[in-house]
């Protein structure tokens, strides 16, 4: 299991954005995967890395 560094929430809550679109940074994505209930769908390969793109 990859243990990422703690982030600051700044504003961010787990109103669901469930494209990596709809999101700003890595660093967010990581933070949705790890505390909002849908933050699984960013990490489609299942590999617990979410928005390859961003990340």
């Amino acid at each position: 299991m990859t243990t990422w560094p703690t982030v600051l929430a700044q504003s961010w809550s787990c109103q669901p954005r469930l494209k990596c679109s709809q999101i700003g940074s890595c660093d967010e994505a990581r933070w949705y995967l790890e505390n909002c209930s849908w933050g699984g769908k960013l990490d489609r390969d299942s590999d617990g890395m979410p928005c390859e793109s961003l990340c």
